[in-house]
């Protein structure tokens, strides 16, 4: 019985991690080249199917050890957790967060662009669960900042997440493309923006 191919070792696994993530992130699932991928990581075509199944798999191993990168960086914080006064803080922070590691992992930029251009990939795909799971994030965010009186609730639910969720993609799209200091300046007064669209009108609201 032939024995299971050894793990990469740390060197050569994070070397394919950067390069694939970078070949996904600009091109996507279906238009990175494998062949490209292997031959700037230096991994034959043995080695690599010993270990994936096929490209699809390599991009979920990637998506995965991002995933969990993040994970451990940016402390998510359960929507329920969030009160009316921690509200915005909460959400600054976590922010703030994502920008420190970026700053400290540079390749995690790739999963922001692998995120928004693997939309049509399949449901099982780890990509498509990782989005299903931020856009779930978002909407449970918005619906608990109603309820504390965080977010304005005069207008229906759906049109607010729909309107937040594609301000949010918008901001990060443009902000994956944008060099450093331009990013640094302007990120923060779009944030002041959307914060400003989603706060409660003066005077408060009975809701729709």
């Amino acid at each position: 019985m032939p024995r299971p191919p050894r793990p990469l070792d740390a060197r050569s696994a994070e070397r394919l991690r950067v390069v694939a993530a970078a070949a996904f992130g600009a091109k996507g699932l279906e238009d990175a080249s494998l062949n490209e991928i292997l031959a700037t990581a230096g991994m034959g075509k043995g080695s690599f199917y010993h270990r994936f199944a096929d490209k699809a798999a390599l991009h979920d191993w990637v998506v995965d050890g991002m995933v969990e990168r993040l994970r451990a960086e940016l402390r998510v914080p359960a929507p329920s957790a969030l009160t009316a006064a921690s509200f915005r803080a909460e959400l600054d922070g976590l922010l703030a967060r994502f920008m420190r590691a970026a700053e400290t992992d540079p390749s995690l930029a790739s999963l922001g662009r692998m995120f928004h251009n693997s939309a049509d990939a399949p449901a099982e795909r780890s990509i498509s669960r990782m989005r299903a799971a931020a856009l779930h994030w978002i909407d449970e965010v918005l619906r608990v900042g109603r309820e504390r009186g965080a977010i304005r609730d005069d207008l229906p639910a759906e049109l607010l997440s729909a309107w937040a969720i594609s301000s949010l993609t918008t901001l990060d799209q443009w902000a994956l493309g944008a060099d450093e200091p331009t990013r640094a300046s302007v990120a923060g007064t779009a944030l002041d923006a959307l914060w400003s669209l989603l706060a409660p009108p003066a005077g408060g609201s009975d809701g729709p």
